[in-house]
């Protein structure tokens, strides 16, 4: 529902045309804060769909991003000890949360920038018989290339057209809950949380309303 409420306001928002957003530097600038949601073809905000706090300015704006999610799916595991397969549900736990900035060259050309800590559990994973609880945390550099339309009626409508990432840390934690153990389960379990690289993402749009 969140996701489909958040196309319709797409929509609007582009809809109603830049011209409304010509002045956008003037604009920005009369804002103290705006408040807004953030989606795109990047992972972490298409599972998370995190909401956006922005504190606006003329060169500058700064802010925090948080948002969670899950992802659900079913896979057929093979147990060992009975000889037989089984149907598993699996969630996917995803977590948003980030410190961002932009600065603007122009009326809406802009360079976002940011701290990000992203991070995606595997609960109740199971493999070969064997059930594990898989966390994987990460923080990174966020950069990228953007412009951004802030409206005379208040709203504001960004894309960042290309959205890096490069890698600060990560923690991994494998824990064993049941089932037998082996040194395949354990270097599966393992690979599954160790898949994850630093996110990347493109058109990238954030959007919402200021006062």
């Amino acid at each position: 529902m969140r996701k489909i409420l958040s196309l319709l306001v797409l929509l609007v928002f582009f809809c109603g045309g830049l011209v409304f957003a010509a002045d956008s530097v003037s604009n920005r600038k009369d804002m103290t804060l705006r408040l807004g949601m953030k989606t795109g073809i990047h992972l972490m905000y298409a599972t998370s769909t995190p909401f956006v706090l922005e504190f606006p300015g003329e060169n500058w704006t700064f802010g925090l991003t948080y948002g969670s999610g899950k992802y659900s799916y079913s896979y057929k595991d093979y147990n060992p000890s009975t000889g037989g397969y089984s149907t598993k549900a699996q969630n996917i736990n995803f977590s948003t949360a980030e410190v961002t900035g932009r600065y603007y060259i122009g009326n809406s050309f802009n360079i976002p920038f940011g701290y990000a800590s992203y991070k995606i559990s595997y609960p109740d994973w199971v493999y070969s018989g064997a059930t594990y609880d898989i966390d994987y945390s990460i923080t990174q550099l966020n950069y990228g290339i953007g412009n951004e339309w802030t409206y005379d009626w208040g709203g504001y409508y960004g894309i960042d057209w290309y959205q890096g990432g490069s890698k600060l840390s990560d923690t991994i934690t494998v824990k064993h809950k049941s089932g037998t153990e082996t040194t395949t389960t354990l270097a599966q379990a393992t690979k599954t949380s160790t898949d994850v690289s630093a996110f990347a993402g493109i058109f990238v749009v954030t959007f919402g309303f200021g006062f």
